[in-house]
């Protein structure tokens, strides 16, 4: 039974049948949430509040959730009476947009009890989030220059997933972890695939993912030394210099700290000419982070190849 008696009056949508015949539908929550059946657009009309219990489900799909659980989420600052109220109302608005779907298509997705909500989403319905997931995990322990063409190819396959933050826009506290952690995954990605193509000495494309990463934080110190490396290597250090100088400028406003040495070290050898596998980054496996084992390289401060010294150049 999709829902309790409280919405039996519900008519049977369109296309009950056939269910088989019916194309994927696509929920996307990275960017714009939006939900398609085909060319279809669904669920663009329902209230943002009914957006928002699907998105919430999506993302914590496959459990059964308690009915009060949901209703202090999504709608906290009310009294309990009402929350409840207002969770029903969105179910009700989210089962009639999900309607076109077919009545026993939507009651595959869609399971409601009277004190347990649950989404379950089989291969018929295809959202970002969960592919992003999954081609993450595929790749999280492998190392961005241990990854094979075919293995990168697919990882910015998975990139061009993200095309913006999760639920960009939305103000709502509950998905403001999930943002982050996703967030993370993507700058990792991005980590990954500069890594595979530095090593593969194809700098254009290294530039590039770095230059993307850095639009997401600017103050991204990992971001910009891959930037350095990648321009320096290139041939270009008279721009590699210059982005040591963005990175500086960057940490000052947003963190209001200096760089790391691990980056003053990159920015001398690049100035003296010196630029060498030595302060390569090395990926911990999937968390973004750098290797804390380190890269069986000891990094030195390079003497006398700097206008300025290590010590001026942290000064305010």
């Amino acid at each position: 039974m999709l829902l309790p008696s409280e919405h039996e009056g519900i008519g049977a949508g369109p296309g009950s049948g056939g269910n088989a015949m019916k194309p994927p539908i696509r929920i996307s929550l990275f960017g714009k949430f939006s939900a398609r059946l085909g060319e279809e657009v669904l669920l663009d009309h329902i209230p943002h509040k009914a957006q928002e219990l699907l998105a919430y489900l999506v993302l914590h799909r496959g459990k059964a959730h308690p009915r009060d659980t949901l209703a202090e989420l999504l709608w906290g600052e009310t009294d309990s009476p009402n929350s409840r109220k207002y969770l029903r109302q969105a179910l009700w608005q989210l089962h009639s947009g999900l309607l076109s779907l077919g009545r026993a298509r939507a009651a595959q997705m869609l399971h409601a009890q009277a004190d347990w909500l649950e989404l379950a989403l089989d291969d018929r319905v295809e959202t970002d989030v969960v592919e992003f997931e999954e081609a993450f995990a595929a790749v999280k322990a492998v190392r961005g220059d241990a990854l094979r063409p075919d293995e990168a190819r697919a990882l910015a396959g998975t990139a061009q997933l993200y095309r913006g933050d999760l639920l960009e826009g939305w103000l709502a506290e509950w998905c403001v972890y999930d943002r982050e952690r996703f967030r993370r995954m993507y700058l990792t990605i991005l980590d990954k695939l500069i890594d595979h193509y530095e090593a593969r000495h194809e700098y254009d494309a290294a530039i590039a993912y770095a230059t993307v990463a850095l639009r997401y934080d600017r103050a991204r110190e990992r971001s910009h030394r891959s930037m350095m490396r990648s321009l320096a290597k290139s041939g270009d250090r008279g721009e590699a210099l210059r982005q040591y100088e963005r990175c500086v400028a960057s940490l000052r406003e947003e963190l209001a700290v200096e760089p790391e040495p691990e980056t003053v070290v990159l920015e001398q050898m690049i100035r003296a000419g010196n630029v060498v596998g030595a302060v390569r980054e090395s990926v911990a496996a999937g968390n973004g982070h750098g290797d804390p084992g380190g890269n069986g390289h000891d990094l030195m401060l390079v003497p006398g190849t700097r206008r300025r010294t290590a010590g001026a150049a942290r000064q305010p």
